[in-house]
């Protein structure tokens, strides 16, 4: 039986909805100055930029031959986060096009909502500040859950919380932990190519890949929900 609830377009957040590297950079670079070591280039931390303070820190003292103690972790987490947190959104900005293709949506009838390997407070802080948060009819983060992505417990939570139905959701995503999770949860999923980590696994799960949010219409959506329902 057709669910009467509306469709549902999931989206992942760094990487995906907004290009967040340039502020995270930032915030790993005063640890990295804190501790006496010169800064990392832009283009040298992007591509570990969605997955997490941690492992962002863990990659940085990596490159220098060095490994963090547990107590030092957890130092360098807190100051991650404070600077992170004071600069959230001084040069994050949504992807060309995004605010456009979620304006289409809505206005077509579908729901919007988002599935973030953030924390949760830190997604809403960012999309408080770049004017986004109202669009969203639930915000999910890594510490919403029990399980972050890629388990699919957490794209089930989003969905749920957004009211939807996981048989006319898709997922929007940049790595494999969304497109995994989604295809584990049973939902559609679209690898945008222009994120941190669309890479060849995320790229063969995906049920399709744009490189432009000119891309992502309502009528591409209504396709990947008609196959999935088909299959």
């Amino acid at each position: 039986m057709q669910s009467s609830r509306a469709p549902l377009v999931v989206f992942d957040l760094d990487g995906t909805l907004i290009d967040t590297a340039p502020d995270l950079a930032a915030a790993l670079n005063h640890c990295l100055g804190f501790d006496g070591h010169e800064a990392d280039a832009l283009d040298v931390v992007r591509p570990h930029a969605g997955h997490g303070a941690r492992a962002m820190l863990t990659a940085a003292y990596e490159r220098r031959g060095l490994t963090l103690a547990e107590p030092d972790m957890l130092a360098a987490l807190e100051r991650f986060l404070g600077h992170y947190e004071a600069h959230i959104a001084d040069a994050s900005r949504p992807y060309p096009h995004v605010v456009a293709a979620m304006d289409e949506l809505a206005a077509a009838g579908f729901a919007l909502a988002v599935c973030t390997n953030k924390r949760e407070g830190l997604a809403r802080l960012l999309l408080d500040t770049l004017g986004l948060s109202s669009r969203f009819s639930a915000v999910c983060g890594a510490d919403t859950v029990r399980n972050r992505k890629p388990h699919p417990g957490h794209i089930e939570e989003t969905v749920a919380r957004a009211k939807g139905a996981p048989g006319q959701a898709v997922m929007i995503g940049d790595s494999a932990a969304d497109i995994d999770a989604a295809h584990a949860a049973g939902i559609a999923s679209i690898l945008v190519d222009f994120g941190y980590a669309p890479d060849a696994r995320a790229r063969a799960k995906a049920a399709c890949e744009i490189s432009d949010y000119r891309d992502l219409t309502p009528d591409l959506v209504r396709r990947l929900l008609a196959t999935l329902g088909a299959g």
